[in-house]
Order: structure tokens, then sequence, then C-alpha cells
């Protein structure tokens, strides 16, 4: 890591470079691949060994949100005025 002048010329280590450390060991993640149910048409995944993988429950949303506005007779801005707003959310 290169260190930076001062303004007097002297070499300083970057703030927080004595606090950086090695990664941890992980454990290798196993491939999988991706393969199409020829019944279902749904990708489905398989290990090495061709064995589906359980990939656990998921799901999926959707939101959407529509406002209506009116405004007063016109003489008076801000006056008279109606709002409403309809929220939906779907989820699986």
């Amino acid at each position: 890591m290169a260190a930076e002048l001062t303004q007097h010329g002297t070499a300083h280590e970057p703030w927080g470079a004595s606090r950086l450390g090695h990664y941890t060991e992980t454990a290798p993640v196993p491939a999988f691949t991706a393969v199409l149910d020829p019944e279902t048409q749904i990708p489905v995944l398989v290990d090495d060994n061709g064995r589906t993988v359980k990939m656990g429950k998921h799901g999926s949303s959707t939101s959407s949100s529509s406002s209506t506005s009116t405004s007063g007779d016109g003489a008076q801005p801000g006056s008279g005025g109606d709002s409403d707003s309809v929220q939906s959310n779907d989820q699986d």
C-alpha cells in the first residue's frame, strides 16, 4: 500500500490501514447446473452427481400505486382540493 506524503514530505500510513487483515478461510461452494425439467418447463438445479438440489422457498412480489387528485375552483390555489391514493401489494 502506498504511503501518502504530508505537506512536510514525511510518509504516513493511510488511516485505517493498520485495521486491515486477511480474509478468513471459507469452504468451497459446490457447482450446480441448471437443467430444464421437460414436464414442468421449470429449471431445477442438479449437483455433480445428477441429484436435484433443493434451494429452499422463495417468493416474488409485485407492488403498484396509483393516485388521483382534484383541484379547487381555481380561484384559491390549494383550497377545496381532494386527493386519494391506492396501493396494492401481492406476494406469493
